[in-house]
């Protein structure tokens, strides 16, 4: 699988501003495709984007603290360390307005194990 096939039409713009700020982030994040999905890691992965429909993604994010905004859609505490984001995107902006948080610098620290 590549962004080309997981990501076609208006999904290309939310993938392609996605990828560029979070490997800005930090030069050792991995990108890995999957069948269904994109993932960024490092040490661990951190960041997962999903196709829902050819014009909405799930965008998935691991942060050490849970974060309340009204672009989020689900928050999920998995253990102490672990609140999983889930945040619906319909275009760059919302990726851009993410970035801008901060929470791609975080979730990297997460996926890096750094506190």
């Amino acid at each position: 699988m590549d962004a080309q096939h997981l990501f076609p039409g208006t999904l290309r713009a939310i993938y392609d501003t996605l990828r560029s700020h979070v490997l800005a982030v930090d030069g050792g994040i991995i990108e890995e495709f999957a069948k269904t999905q994109v993932s960024y890691g490092a040490a661990r992965k951190f960041i997962w984007l999903s196709p829902l429909t050819k014009s909405k993604a799930l965008l998935t994010v691991d942060m050490w603290d849970e974060h309340r905004d009204p672009m989020i859609r689900d928050v999920i505490r998995y253990r102490e360390d672990k609140f999983t984001h889930q945040i619906e995107v319909r275009t760059a902006e919302d990726v851009e307005a993410v970035s801008t948080l901060g929470w791609f610098a975080e979730a990297a620290r997460w996926g890096r194990k750094e506190r």
